[in-house]
């Protein structure tokens, strides 16, 4: 800072005066240099070739206390030759490790002889802790540090600390978002290679033909209308359609129709605009959400007629107006629909638009039930015991004779979905170390299982026979099953205890042989 001679009252102020502007314009050029810079190591060493320049120090450094291990690193080295990383391990064996030692470890570092007031020192504190510090050495002109020196390289120390403290949670959200990118793309290419193979089940003629039906339907960009009971997978063709496409890498928004009230359909798929109403903010609808991928809209039939034909319209122009919007947004959105009603049906009822079955009926996909693969149940059945088995960190148990044919013997009306329930639930029965057995199966399927057995062994037309060969064998497979306790077998079956062993008595069980 240059001296200023003061020969009367009013130089001295003239002097003020100069020595403040001076200082103005020295925290201006830090604040300048501290706006371009984007990284901890860049702050300090621009701000220290600023301090540096405004005091005429030769020698310098600029650092950071590393709080994972209290220990300081340099930074910013200025009037040496060695290195950072030489200064920095000086530090560390020198007893840098706080910050009264940082001045005497850097001094002896710069081999000065540490004089009072001939070197300054000043930390950074970020959030009433210590952040860093910058230490400047003697000036050229020999001329030892004034109070209001120390003041301007407090000063100057605040705002590198306010710096350092944006730059290190930009620091951390960067690390966050490039973790999070890495995740994401993890997740990508999972889902990628589980949709990318056969992920529908099935080596059933019919199974085949669905798949190549969903390749074929994958190289397409044409919407697609997906037919199937409830349970058969209709969003599962949905995905392997999407994942196996060229929109892939875009998102893939499953919504189900039933599930929406009537009067929010509108704002759902189109969006709404803030202040439509009082407390109403912006709502993205599904068609943006699902810009340049794939929208599934499961359960079509169930739309209202007043949002089929604005459905119709953005399929036509591929353009949304958010209600209460005044522009209209571009979309590039394929949908697959999905839906387990008969559309051909509710079109000449009246409740289905004609010209949106079309716009939807490019491509079509029937799905069937499981009862007509039943050849893929012992598929079905191995592969989400394998899949349960795997998520309750136990080894995959098998499955019994007997149990494997009660579920090929089922009608299965909720098809795929139903077969998974019950194959988690049966799982989640046994002990690690035996198979799924008969017993660990639901009710329904003990009577199906005996029904199938008895109705096989018993010859046509002797119905007496076959009632108490299925009766004998219901209440002997619950004794098994609940270890002889009749209270429980009674409420199983829907009998009185009394019923029951009337029943016992008459068809010869004794729970005692078991």
């Amino acid at each position: 800072m240059p001296a200023f001679p003061k020969t009367s009252p009013a130089d001295d102020h003239l002097w003020q005066i100069e020595r403040q502007v001076f200082q103005l314009r020295t925290l201006f050029e830090i604040a300048q240099t501290l706006n371009g810079c984007r990284d901890s190591e860049s702050i300090l060493q621009q701000v220290l070739a600023v301090l540096c320049g405004t005091f005429g120090v030769e020698h310098a450094a600029g650092c950071v206390l590393d709080q994972s291990d209290a220990h300081w690193r340099c930074l910013s080295l200025r009037g040496k030759t060695a290195s950072l990383q030489t200064l920095t391990e000086h530090l560390q064996q020198t007893g840098g490790a706080s910050l009264e030692g940082l001045g005497p470890a850097v001094a002896a570092f710069f081999q000065l002889t540490p004089l009072p007031n001939q070197q300054a020192m000043v930390e950074l504190r970020i959030k009433n802790r210590t952040a860093g510090a910058f230490f400047l050495g003697a000036k050229l002109s020999g001329e030892v540090y004034q109070s209001h020196e120390l003041d301007l390289l407090a000063t100057a120390a605040s705002f590198t600390a306010n710096a350092l403290d944006n730059v290190q949670l930009y620091e951390a959200l960067q690390q966050a978002q490039e973790k999070l990118r890495a995740e994401n793309l993890s997740l990508r290419e999972a889902v990628h290679s589980e949709y990318a193979a056969d992920s529908i089940i099935g080596n059933s003629a019919a199974m085949q033909e669905v798949q190549n039906l969903l390749r074929s339907f994958a190289r397409s960009a044409a919407n697609v209308l997906i037919y199937g009971e409830t349970g058969t997978g209709k969003e599962l063709a949905a995905r392997a359609i999407h994942y196996r496409s060229a929109r892939a890498d875009g998102p893939f928004i499953g919504i189900n129709c039933a599930a929406i009230p009537e009067n929010l359909v509108e704002s759902e798929f189109f969006g709404i605009e803030a202040g439509v109403a009082t407390g109403v903010r912006q709502h993205i609808g599904y068609f943006e959400q699902a810009n340049g991928g794939t929208l599934f809209i499961d359960e079509v039939g169930d739309m209202p007629a007043a949002s089929q034909a604005k459905l119709l319209r953005v399929l036509q122009e591929r353009r949304v107006r958010r209600v209460g919007g005044d522009r209209e947004l571009p979309v590039n959105v394929r949908l697959i629909a999905a839906t387990n009603k008969d559309l051909t049906a509710a079109i000449r009822a009246g409740g289905f638009r004609e010209d949106l079955y079309y716009r939807l009926a490019v491509l079509e996909l029937r799905l069937p039930p499981l009862r007509e693969r039943a050849e893929d149940i012992p598929l079905l059945v191995n592969h989400f015991v394998q899949r349960y088995a795997r998520r309750q960190k136990r080894d995959p148990a098998g499955v019994s004779t007997e149990a494997l044919r009660a579920l090929q013997n089922y009608g299965w009306p909720g098809n795929v979905r139903e077969i998974e329930n019950e194959i988690e639930r049966a799982l989640a029965m046994t002990d690690d170390a035996g198979p799924i057995g008969i017993h660990h199966l639901s009710e329904r399927f003990v009577v199906s299982a005996v029904t199938a057995e008895v109705g096989a062994k018993v010859p046509e037309g002797e119905m007496r026979t076959a009632v108490d060969a299925l009766e004998r064998k219901m209440i002997s497979n619950a004794l098994e099953k609940y270890r002889g306790n009749k209270s429980q077998v009674a409420r199983t079956l829907g009998l009185s205890r009394l019923g029951l062993q009337s029943k016992m008595n008459r068809l010869g069980i004794r729970s005692d042989e078991l």
